[in-house]
């Protein structure tokens, strides 16, 4: 493949990306929607599309800066495209970008680094891809284990507590994420150490004011906002 076939597939993604991303914007209208007229039952099935279409986004995101112009090398990118799981390719691809830097198995700064940003490939794209294969294989309210030969109730609780404000969470902290692996596959040596942390303080302060967030605060501020609306003459 060569660096304007990579281009072009990078448009290409960039194109689905931004689609989805309207996507997302207008599925979380729509559930704040059901949150305020208090149709649960309505909320409950949109999360389980919410919890989908995230995946959807993560795994478009992934190709997006997979091929990004100029960054992996061809055969860098067959080595990521070869791991079987999403969140193996992630973690990959964490690894061959740093190594643009230098050698993190002797580097503590950058073994560090590392470790921080497979932490979060862990819980905002492993643990919900775990999630969104449940659900779509049907598993919408009951989980099953592997073998599908029981209950797996540790699923099914998180499934039963998937909330639209903790999927927005998700969308956030994964956008980080990208912004953190883009500055490392397209300026290895100034971007990412410049960018680093500033997206990584950025990161902290998002997760320590959404610590409290909740549906129940979610409906009073929609509820806020539609009171305050001006009225139509």
């Amino acid at each position: 493949m060569t660096n304007d076939e990579i281009k072009k597939l990078h448009i290409i993604q960039t194109k689905n990306v931004k689609h989805l991303k309207k996507a997302m914007k207008n599925l979380t209208m729509d559930i704040n929607n059901s949150l305020l007229k208090g149709d649960n039952f309505k909320v409950g099935i949109k999360t389980k599309f919410y919890c989908l279409l995230y995946s959807a986004l993560s795994e478009s995101q992934f190709l997006q800066i997979l091929y990004t112009p100029y960054g992996f090398m061809y055969s860098e990118i067959q080595k990521i495209q070869k791991e079987k799981a999403i969140f193996d390719k992630w973690k990959l691809m964490v690894d061959l970008a740093i190594k643009k830097i230098g050698d993190y198995t002797t580097n503590n700064y950058l073994e560090d680094k590392r470790g921080k940003l497979k932490s979060i490939i862990y819980e905002y794209i492993e643990d919900p891809q775990l999630l969104r294969n449940k659900i779509a294989h049907g598993q919408w309210v009951h989980a099953l284990n592997r073998k599908n030969t029981k209950e797996n109730k540790n699923i099914t609780s998180k499934i039963e507590n998937l909330n639209v404000v903790e999927i927005s969470k998700w969308f956030e902290v994964h956008q980080y994420l990208c912004f953190i692996i883009r500055d490392l596959i397209q300026s290895p040596s100034k971007g990412f150490h410049n960018n680093y942390w500033v997206n990584l303080t950025s990161l902290e302060a998002f997760l320590d004011k959404s610590k409290n967030w909740t549906v129940e605060k979610r409906i009073e501020d929609i509820k806020r906002k539609y009171n305050n609306r001006p009225e139509k003459v």
